[in-house]
């Protein structure tokens, strides 16, 4: 029996096709454009046309490099409705990175909004792979219509999100029809409770896991409505909550941070309650972003390869500093390092089990061997569980920053910055930030007789990096502490920080609101 995800679109516009499904906000100064159900399925089905005609068959990878958008909506869910698996590109990739998705996702396609064009372009031109390249939007304006979303088997891949490990290139998770369409629904049913008269705001990119979730498959089930905003702004997005009616809120520690930091104005008044992920939200920002929006705000723990595992939603009462229950049909363990489950309120590393668990890391059956061993997902984050089943993350992967909700792995940093021809080595490790959770900072030594200045490494990142993963600080140091193993002990890096011993350096950059 054939399923396909993008029923999820397709069923809501069969039901009520005049139901607004997006309010697109679009660049600041524009109105607000209202899309039903009918038109976005009609928009999918077009461009699904033009990717048949285009001989994309059943089976093929596309990638989508677009802004929050009706673009990029009917894109997303064109490639589903063709059969095709969606690749999604974070807007601020650089070109390196569009072209490592592109070439081990094996893609034949990008499709990249106005905005991005020439980035994309650069990255196709770094490429190993030969990959059209199309503008988001375009594809399918006159093309005929695929009549029915293609069969695809339960397990194929639907989307292939990319998400680094501690070393090496970012790996493809990927995420088969049955696992997004299984969750989904649970989520929708068990979890979030949302129904058509909600009305969703969409400031999460859509090219993020986070965002594919719950700004458009968990919305579009329920056959709710988004307000999708193309690049957070706080007071914007706020205002818009207030002026569409905004019942559901799901976001960042970043984006409650800036709405928290707003002045007092007009709060959503159908704001039932909105969930915070991707990164701790310390308790003060919380405490106040619920001040300026009227309502609670929750937290739930999930990862690219397992998402939303668990959720601290109502009617569940807050419990401060959980992270929630397993969501239905999930299980979650806290093991020791044998993998041997530790005594209730001990701590050790998070284990997950169930229909959100992505199939394979693709094309790399090593590393899917190594994290789905024993059929559970070792996360490798360090957490507990009360008597209640509730869970509290204690730790992260041991390196891992988060900066505003996105990932960012300091070995990725740290070879960019060794590829620069004055630096010896190189040591990222996050500093507390209390807008973005955590800032980036970079310890570096120089070769000898080698000069270079703080502000030419972090442009040096920045040509060759996401804009959120470029050193906010860079300090230089005489030598890195190095330990018995021959490894950087970062752990006295970040004790440096603690005690303002960095060593020569500069700020490089300042955090804002909108960026």
């Amino acid at each position: 029996m054939g399923i396909n995800v993008g029923q999820v679109l397709r069923q809501s516009a069969r039901r009520h096709p005049e139901r607004v499904a997006i309010v697109d906000l679009g660049a600041p100064g524009a109105s607000p454009v209202a899309v039903t159900y009918g038109e976005l399925d009609a928009g999918a089905a077009r461009v699904a046309g033009a990717l048949a005609a285009a001989g994309h068959a059943p089976g093929a990878r596309v990638a989508l490099m677009g802004a929050n958008g009706r673009a990029y909506v009917e894109a997303y869910f064109g490639v589903l409705y063709a059969g095709a698996t969606v690749v999604p590109v974070p807007i601020l990739s650089a070109p390196p990175e569009v072209a490592h998705r592109v070439d081990h996702a094996a893609c034949d396609l990008l499709l990249a909004d106005a905005e991005r064009l020439a980035t994309a372009e650069a990255g196709l031109s770094q490429a190993r792979r030969a990959a059209a390249l199309a503008p988001l939007g375009e594809l399918g304006a006159d093309a005929t219509p695929l009549e029915h979303p293609a069969d695809r088997a339960p397990g194929d891949a639907a989307m292939v999100l990319y998400t680094s490990g501690t070393t090496g290139q970012a790996k493809g998770a990927a995420l088969s029809h049955a696992s997004l369409l299984t969750h989904t629904a649970i989520l929708v049913h068990h979890a979030l409770a949302l129904g058509p008269d909600d009305v969703v705001l969409g400031v999460l990119p859509l090219t993020h896991s986070y965002g594919s979730r719950m700004v458009l498959l968990a919305p579009f089930f329920a056959g709710a409505r988004c307000v999708l905003t193309p690049r957070f702004d706080a007071a914007r997005s706020l205002e818009a909550a207030h002026a569409q009616g905004v019942t559901w809120i799901p976001a960042v520690p970043t984006m409650f941070a800036a709405w928290a930091g707003l002045p007092d104005g007009p709060r959503p008044e159908r704001l039932r309650w909105a969930l915070s992920a991707g990164a701790p939200l310390p308790d003060d920002i919380r405490q106040r972003a619920e001040d300026r929006l009227g309502a609670e705000v929750r937290q739930g723990y999930g990862m690219t390869e397992a998402t939303f595992s668990t959720l601290n939603a109502p009617p569940d009462a807050r419990v401060a500093g959980t992270v929630g229950r397993p969501v239905w049909g999930i299980e979650v363990r806290v093991v020791d390092g044998q993998d041997r489950d530790v005594p209730v309120g001990a701590e050790g590393q998070v284990l997950v089990r169930g229909h959100n668990v992505m199939t394979a890391y693709l094309d790399d059956p090593a590393a899917t061997d190594e994290a789905l061993r024993g059929g559970w997902m070792h996360t490798g984050d360090v957490g507990r569980l009360d008597a209640d089943g509730r869970l509290t993350v204690v730790d992260r992967t041991k390196d891992l920053i988060i900066r505003g909700g996105y990932n960012v792995y300091p070995s990725e940093v740290e070879q960019t910055l060794c590829a620069h021809p004055a630096v010896a080595q190189a040591a990222v490790v996050g500093r507390p930030d209390p807008f973005y959770g955590e800032e980036v900072v970079a310890f570096v030594t120089l070769r000898p007789g080698a000069r270079a200045a703080a502000d030419e490494l972090a442009a040096y990142c920045r040509e060759r990096l996401s804009r959120y993963k470029v050193p906010r600080e860079v300090h230089f140091v005489e030598a890195m502490p190095i330990g018995p193993s021959g490894k950087i002990v970062k752990r006295v890096l970040r004790d440096r920080l603690t005690r303002g011993d960095e060593g020569d350096g500069a700020v490089i950059d300042k955090p804002s609101q909108t960026r």
